[in-house]
């Protein structure tokens, strides 16, 4: 019997052995090789390229530059390994084109579909961003209006405070005549969560005034959670019962609580709701009515302060960069044409402002590579590109802002004259390259984003407030480098501001004194 029972513990033991080396090649395969039903005509990115930037320190203009504008520009669609999946990018704006078009065929399909078992996708939820169909349209309903129709005097009191800051910061470290080096990040952070926080959601995180903030805290914390970059690439680990993301998932779901009781004592027990036009509002009032549950208003609720924030910040922080970069010409053109404006609202009718905040969007869009639609049929992207049912399809928009064949042979240079010379000719050129796809940082077709308006103004006043008062130059410490991935801007930018002496753009520097 012992002898008996011992062939038997080896058979399972060498059958549990071949079980574990044929799945652990089948997940080998997946990862190096995409499905065998993915179209042929189209190259393959080598899965390892994706790992580059953690390994050789290169950001995502390098690698693409490097190892992925070439095949894109040949063929316009690649395959490519992300987030534990094969992929189908594609570049071509007239492909872009055909997909914001045929919302029913290239279906948003966001995190809670993609990766539902991830870290992320509990952060984010079922939302007006991921959302296909009759779910997606139920939350456009609710939340257009709010998105279009909106208070901005946040915007002119904030951007004061975010001066504010910087003159503190300056002052703190200043040092005989030694320009202080300003760590831009943490501050711009600051000024877009009290941004979206007051227009949005109802309610201020005062991170602009306080310097803690536990909510603000609390979320910096999560973000280093959500975005390690080996649980962003390989999202299956989340289902694994490792300690550290099982952490992680409680701490998210904390956040989301946390942050929807937070508007709620805003607006819910004092009846603030029923009064104002908040987005928050909006959605309060649609889950009262049974129009939404309470899962999808707080997703909602959630997706408002992360695009809220994170995207401007990320255009923010490329405008900076920018007007810091050109400081003797573009920088004092702005500075010019701002310089005598009393009223905030004049400034969408500026040549030079709009311009250039255009032209930045254009040269960095903010987000670049986005992967967010799978196909719910067997389709044809252009004339020959066939594409299985299932497949999840993304768009790289640096090509498609840089592609010659509609930005002409000065794509690659950072030139705000090219939009025009007057403010209706730079909004015709504007829709023009919408329509078509080469301006495609605001995605397109039904699915534009509503938030392209609030994220102009925002960027307008800020950068109206900000050259008043300052001379911004790029640190000689600073090392210019981009994100390695996905959104797109420099990386721990930081800058040198000297007080601008009225009427004299190239006076002596001044050192700061003084705080708040």
């Amino acid at each position: 019997l012992f002898h008996l029972l011992t062939q038997i513990n080896m058979s399972l033991f060498l059958i549990f052995s071949v079980l574990s080396v044929l799945s652990f090649s089948v997940l080998i395969l997946k990862i190096v090789f995409p499905p065998w039903n993915f179209p042929k005509n189209i190259p393959t990115i080598p899965f390892y390229i994706v790992f580059l930037p953690s390994i050789l320190k290169i950001d995502q203009i390098e690698l693409y530059e490097t190892y992925i504008k070439d095949p894109l520009e040949k063929y316009g669609a690649v395959k490519i390994f992300f987030g534990s999946r094969w992929n189908i990018l594609v570049s071509r704006p007239e492909f872009l084109t055909q997909i914001f078009r045929d919302e029913n065929t290239f279906a948003k399909s966001g995190n809670q579909k993609k990766i539902p078992s991830s870290v992320l996708a509990a952060y984010t939820g079922d939302n007006i961003i991921s959302a296909h169909g009759e779910v997606w349209r139920t939350y456009r309903g609710i939340m257009t209006t709010p998105l279009q129709q909106f208070d901005d005097k946040p915007f002119e009191n904030n951007a004061k405070l975010f001066c504010s800051l910087i003159r503190r910061e300056v002052s703190s470290m200043s040092l005989g005549n030694k320009m202080a080096d300003v760590v831009m990040p943490p501050l711009i952070q600051k000024l877009t969560l009290d941004n979206i926080s007051q227009v949005l959601l109802g309610f201020d995180f005062n991170t602009l005034t306080q310097d803690s903030v536990p909510l603000h805290q609390k979320l910096t914390e999560i973000k280093k959670q959500i975005f390690h970059p080996l649980f962003l690439t390989f999202p299956f680990l989340d289902s694994l019962p490792i300690p550290q993301r099982q952490q992680s998932f409680k701490e998210v779901e904390k956040f989301r609580s946390i942050l929807v009781n937070k508007v709620q004592d805003e607006l819910v027990k004092n009846y603030q709701f029923e009064q104002t036009k908040f987005a928050s509002s909006e959605l309060i009032k649609a889950y009262n009515n049974n129009e939404i549950d309470y899962k999808q208003l707080s997703d909602n609720i959630v997706i408002l302060l992360v695009a809220g924030h994170e995207n401007p910040q990320l255009l923010l922080t490329t405008l900076l960069y920018l007007l810091a970069k050109h400081p003797d010409t573009w920088q004092r053109k702005v500075y010019d044409e701002i310089k005598d404006i009393q009223d905030y609202n004049d400034l969408s009718n500026l040549v030079t402002l709009n311009s250039f905040i255009f032209e930045a969007i254009r040269f960095y869009p903010p987000l670049n590579t986005i992967i967010n639609r799978c196909t719910t049929k067997k389709c044809r992207l252009g004339n020959n590109i066939t594409i299985p049912k299932n497949a999840y399809v993304g768009y790289n928009n640096y090509y498609a802002t840089h592609d010659e064949r509609f930005w002409g042979y000065t794509a690659n240079v950072f030139d705000p004259k090219r939009w025009g010379n007057n403010m209706d000719m730079i909004m015709k050129t504007w829709r023009h390259h919408k329509t078509n796809s080469s301006m495609s940082s605001f995605h397109g077709g039904k699915r534009a984003c509503l938030g392209e308006k609030m994220a102009l103004v925002e960027m307008r006043v800020t950068i109206w407030e900000l050259l008043k008062m300052f001379k911004i130059t790029l640190s000689p410490n600073w090392k210019e480098k981009f994100t390695p991935a996905g959104p797109l801007c420099p990386v721990n930018l930081m800058l040198n501001f000297e007080d601008r002496v009225e009427d004299e753009f190239d006076s002596i520097p001044s050192i700061i004194v003084g705080n708040n």
